[in-house]
């Protein structure tokens, strides 16, 4: 009776604490539609045994049903759990050959629930459900350097720009010509040539934040001897934040003629001191989830096991919006916002797992797993004819820079005992893209604890670290030859920065056994 009491005790907490998650971080609004990727990747499950041990053949955490639900069907006694963990990633990046150090941190529940093992004559059968985190975006990239080549002003001046109007409004863009027929940046006009520019100062940061998990319930069994069969089903939900500081500074006074008319009576008086950007980006996704595995127990000692997570589709919701000021010689600010909102869907592939087990060799246990994903199938739709040829183009580039790849996750344990186990494990992601240069690295140690017979705690620390070459910001480049007689040649170009990304996770999770 007691046991009862303890289990439907746990499940109202567990609604209290959904209920209040649901809350208090309701869903925002994603990434930009060529960084929407990002929200299919399912990661491994944040709870402190199975970030190190994959649960595809094994008996894990709590999560492990994210690896495989069948294995949810070695637990025989019930429990419930719950999770935290604290996020910081590190970025050393150089642009234009200077180099900055940024770094930001998150913290928040990483998983809570519970799983129910009904009495049976022999073999198992369990149920659960609960909130599992298993993705984390969390970047940050800083920025100092003098740059002689462009300025994102270069981004403000091509039409469909969402930043158009409002940089010609704050003469961060000007008219290019007399009989203004394109618009240029405030910094290279004034000049004898078309096009020239004399450099700019830029520094700013570039911070991003969010996380995905699901919702989820599961049920395993063992459908027959030493085979056990589970499934789940779950809603997928995240957010993602996006802030972007990036300010354009004149420091040595290039710009010092009198171009601009800043006080509207038809003479020029200034130029351009400096120019800021303040962008945001808010974003939340849903979609429903479910997956199926079994798991088989060779012997006493080697268990094997599969998973097959079926394509979901997801919604996103976003809500930009941007403010951009700019300051003159003479102290004259002219600025200017806009916002939007978008709502579109991605559909992501399939995901195949594969795992060994072995189990307890004189305290020794090791758990091995692959996952493969092609993740050229995943596709975008913007819901509207208006945005074909958008959707199009960005699908054609899914699906010739985005490649199939294999995953590797594999973790040790060792029982000192049955109160203390010490874990360690090492996993390797592969870039999705073809000819991709952040394939990562992950580490991770972890122990669990018994503080009382039914109460266990479970520590875990992860590293991750890879290098990339990403971009800046993408700017349009004007080819100025075919004047007079034609307007000017466009070319899409980008600043890029190389960086290299560590990041550190710290989980923990409080077990009561029922």
């Amino acid at each position: 009776m007691l046991r009862i009491i303890k289990f439907f005790l746990f499940t109202a907490i567990i609604i209290l604490v959904a209920g209040r998650a649901s809350a208090q971080n309701p869903n925002n609004a994603l990434l930009y539609s060529n960084q929407a990727t990002l929200f299919g990747a399912q990661g491994s499950a944040s709870d402190p045994v199975s970030i190190i041990m994959p649960g595809t053949a094994f008996k894990s955490g709590f999560g492990a049903f994210i690896d495989n639900p069948a294995s949810m069907a070695l637990h025989k006694r019930s429990f419930g759990e719950a999770g935290f963990s604290y996020r910081m990633v590190e970025e050393d990046a150089i642009y234009l050959g200077q180099q900055r150090l940024l770094d930001d941190s998150q913290r928040g529940f990483s998983n809570f629930g519970f799983l129910y093992s009904l009495p049976t004559v022999q073999g198992s059968f369990v149920f659960g459900a609960g909130y599992t985190q298993h993705s984390i975006y969390n970047r940050a990239f800083g920025f100092r350097a003098r740059n002689e080549n462009s300025t994102i002003t270069d981004k403000f001046k091509f039409d469909g720009s969402p930043y158009q109007d409002i940089a010609f409004n704050t003469f961060a863009t000007d008219f290019g010509d007399d009989f203004e027929d394109w618009d240029e940046s405030i910094f290279r006009i004034g000049f004898d040539r078309y096009g020239d520019f004399l450099g700019i100062r830029q520094h700013g940061e570039i911070i991003q934040q969010g996380y995905s998990g699901e919702y989820s319930m599961f049920f395993a069994t063992e459908f027959q001897e030493n085979l056990m069969i589970g499934a789940s089903i779950g809603l997928l939900s995240g957010r993602f934040r996006y802030n972007r500081v990036f300010q354009k500074v004149d420091e040595f006074n290039d710009y010092n003629s009198t171009i601009i008319d800043s006080n509207d009576d038809g003479i020029g008086d200034t130029d351009i001191d400096n120019i800021l950007l303040d962008d945001r980006l808010r974003s939340s996704f849903a979609g429903f989830r479910a997956r199926a595995g079994l798991l088989y127990k060779v012997s006493d000692h080697l268990q094997i096991g599969a998973s097959y997570t079926f394509p979901t589709t997801i919604e996103v919701d976003e809500i930009f919006d941007a403010n951009l000021r700019t300051t003159f010689n003479n102290g004259v600010e002219f600025s200017d916002f806009t916002d939007s909102e978008f709502s579109y869907k991605v559909k992501y592939p399939s995901r195949t797992s594969l795992g060994l087990g072995i189990v307890n060799l004189t305290g020794f246990s090791a758990s091995l797993s692959t996952e493969y994903v092609d993740y050229s199938k995943t596709r975008v739709d913007y819901g509207s004819s208006e945005f074909f040829e958008d959707e199009l183009t960005e699908n054609d580039f899914i699906q010739s820079e985005f490649r199939s790849v294999w995953s590797f996750r594999g973790g040790v344990s060792y029982d000192f005992s049955p109160d203390f186990t010490l874990r360690a494990g090492y996993g390797y992601l592969p870039s999705r893209f073809l000819n991709g240069d952040d394939d990562r690295s992950i580490y991770t140690i972890g122990a669990g604890f018994s503080l009382t017979r039914n109460m266990r705690l479970e520590i875990a620390a992860q590293y991750t670290e890879w290098d990339e070459q990403s971009a800046v910001y993408e700017y349009v480049h004007y080819d100025y030859s075919p004047l007079p007689d034609n307007l000017p040649g466009i070319s899409f170009r980008s600043e890029d920065a190389v960086r290299s990304v560590e990041k550190w996770q710290i989980v923990g999770s409080l077990k009561i056994n029922f």
